[in-house]
């Protein structure tokens, strides 16, 4: 599950997601979502991004991809590192994983993961937002192909988009 603006950015160049703070997280099924997870994958942005907001994600497992060795780990979390490239890191880290694995992000890891046939579900809600430049939902173009399997319109403009892969 991830958030993007309707012109299709995960966040401000700065990072940024402002634009989310209207949107109460509930509204949207997120609890239940989570609930469904039995680990995170994510880049290292997007990791150090989720450091500052303070680490919500308690003692889930978490994989972090990055180039540049070990970051700062919470007290209590259950955090590794690895320079593995994305797909293989996404397929492996699956595997061990007892419920869905969450490819949390950002752009660069979405795209990596759905171009080397990783990823099997892609899970975007489409805020009424358009911020105009930021870090975009996809770093590279992607033709799928995509099913699409599901759409959820909310009272607030968004609407949730649930496609399938097929490899």
């Amino acid at each position: 599950m991830v958030a993007a603006t309707l012109d299709g950015y995960l966040a401000r160049p700065d990072g940024s997601v402002d634009y989310l703070e209207k949107y109460p997280i509930a509204e949207f099924g997120f609890d239940e979502f989570v609930d469904t997870i039995g680990a995170l994958i994510m880049g290292s942005t997007t990791y150090l991004q989720t450091l500052g907001w303070g680490w919500p994600w308690g003692d889930l497992p978490t994989m972090v991809l990055t180039t540049k060795g070990s970051l700062e780990v919470p007290d209590g979390a259950n955090v590794q590192f690895t320079a593995t490239p994305t797909a293989e890191a996404i397929r492996s880290f699956s595997a061990a994983t007892p419920k869905r694995l969450w490819v949390h992000g950002g752009g660069k890891v979405i795209t990596d993961g759905l171009a080397g046939g990783a990823i099997d579900t892609l899970d975007i809600t489409v805020m009424p937002e358009a911020i105009g430049s930021g870090i975009q939902l996809f770093a590279e173009p992607y033709g799928g192909p995509l099913s699409l399997e599901a759409s959820t319109e909310y009272a607030n403009g968004a609407v949730r988009l649930i496609y399938r892969t097929h490899p």
